[in-house]
């Protein structure tokens, strides 16, 4: 019986979540579980150019949308452009603080990070709750279920999820 080799598929979006000081000491591999407070790097990089939102699903409540923000696009843009084979990083000390503070509880959250091939297949100023930083679970859900889940070959909308635990 002969195996053949096992090959790594990359994604269209290969995504990670770690610890700042993991990330600082060079992992650049998913963390599973993080404590409250904890400062965090989450790193993408999109195999094809395009449009890109990265939203959290907290424990509970309406999804919070990381990137962009008032921080990174101050006039207020709900997506941005991103360039295919580039990594972005969000968390480290040169750009704004990721961390779970503690009203937002404890156990399984998610990461949602959402590449469109156009900026008009990303979420609408009028789906947001507030633009650019909540939407309500019911209409980030529908809104996902639009898109592709990140496979080898990109896709006009496509998603990766990040599953992690907080704990105390």
């Amino acid at each position: 019986l002969a195996l053949a080799p096992v090959v790594a598929q990359a994604e269209c979006i290969d995504a990670y979540m770690t610890g700042l000081t993991e990330f600082e000491q060079g992992m650049t591999t998913s963390k599973p579980s993080f404590q409250v407070n904890e400062l965090l790097v989450l790193c993408f990089t999109p195999q094809q150019s395009g449009h890109v939102a990265v939203f959290d699903a907290p424990i509970e409540g309406d999804f919070q949308q990381l990137y962009p923000n008032v921080l990174t696009h101050p006039d207020g843009e709900v997506s941005a452009p991103v360039e295919a084979g580039k990594q972005y990083c969000f968390g480290g000390r040169d750009t704004f603080p990721l961390y779970h503070p503690p009203e937002e509880g404890v156990g399984l959250g998610k990461i949602s990070i959402a590449l469109t091939a156009q900026p008009e297949f990303q979420l609408g100023v009028d789906d947001y709750a507030i633009p650019g930083q909540k939407v309500a679970r019911s209409t980030m859900n529908l809104h996902l279920s639009n898109h592709q889940r990140s496979a080898a070959t990109c896709a006009a909308r496509d998603v990766t999820y990040l599953d992690y635990r907080i704990t105390n």
